[in-house]
């Protein structure tokens, strides 16, 4: 994936036209009075266009003001992408009292494994040319990471200075991507997909779903969406040292009172793929 610059990083309207005055009147005849209710009838029309908006509204936020997907099940067949531009970034939030001060640094693998302090998720550590980087902001989607992995895949890919890196990066879901119990999870997936999608991955591609299913990890209720990336035409036509791209979300349920834990794995075909299989078979909580 693009490596996400943290911190710096991705109507119609109606008239209503009033009736004319009568006209032809014979001289000398009493004027007629108005009707109200071409008054009437046109105030219940904006009524009833106010009543629409409103209702509209309600379907793309829920109760709580948090994104809900307009379409809770990823499209199964190929897509192309346009490129998007990047939003204008928020500033970096301050660390909340349920998350450690990245400014201490992140930590780093203890026996072949990384775990995240936070969640008590953990993994399998992919090894060179994986490493934790100093720090990751939260971005323009504001994730809470408080663990990650980093791997180039190709320095300067677009000739301004950019790389392209590979990642594994788990922290709790932030309550803004509509969460709402174990029922909820295909479609906080499906949100997660198209909001990363366009914010990260802005060069034109493909896109296939390759798994979208239910799963366990350490017997919580998790759901697990696999996709590919296809950025074979850019690349060929721009040098890249990447064609494809795999990644996959996973949101574990963690029970009351514990925001779901998240992990997001990106790995471009020349970081080899299969990282995303080994570590999201390596999954524990603990």
């Amino acid at each position: 994936m693009e490596q996400p610059q943290w911190g710096s990083v991705p109507p119609h309207g109606t008239t209503m036209q009033m009736p004319a005055g009568g006209y032809g009147l014979p001289a000398g005849a009493p004027p007629r009075r108005s009707s109200p209710w071409p008054w009437i009838l046109g105030g219940g029309a904006v009524v009833i266009a106010i009543i629409g908006v409103v209702v509209a509204a309600m379907f793309l936020f829920d109760p709580r003001g948090r994104l809900v997907a307009g379409d809770p099940t990823p499209a199964p067949e190929a897509t192309t992408q346009e490129p998007t531009s990047q939003p204008t970034p928020d500033p970096p939030a301050s660390p909340s009292p349920e998350q450690p001060d990245r400014a201490t640094g992140l930590p780093q693998p203890e026996g072949g494994r990384l775990k995240d302090p936070v969640t008590g998720l953990s993994y399998e550590f992919p090894g060179a040319p994986w490493r934790v980087p100093e720090s990751v902001g939260g971005g323009p989607l504001e994730f809470m990471w408080t663990s990650a992995a980093l791997a180039t895949s190709q320095e300067n890919y677009d000739g301004q200075g950019n790389n392209w890196s590979g990642n594994v990066f788990v922290g709790e879901l932030p309550d803004k991507f509509g969460y709402d119990g174990i029922p909820s999870m295909r479609a906080t997936a499906a949100t997660l997909l198209h909001a990363t999608e366009e914010s990260f991955y802005s060069p034109t591609h493909g896109r296939k779903i390759v798994q979208d299913k239910a799963i366990k990890v350490d017997g919580k209720d998790a759901w697990l969406l696999m996709f590919d990336l296809d950025f074979s035409k850019e690349s060929k036509a721009n040098g890249w040292k990447w064609k494809k791209e795999r990644g996959a979300f996973v949101i574990v349920d963690r029970g009351a009172g514990a925001r779901p834990g998240l992990v997001y794995v990106s790995v471009p075909d020349n970081l080899d793929v299969s990282v995303v299989d080994r570590v999201l078979d390596s999954l524990k909580l603990s």
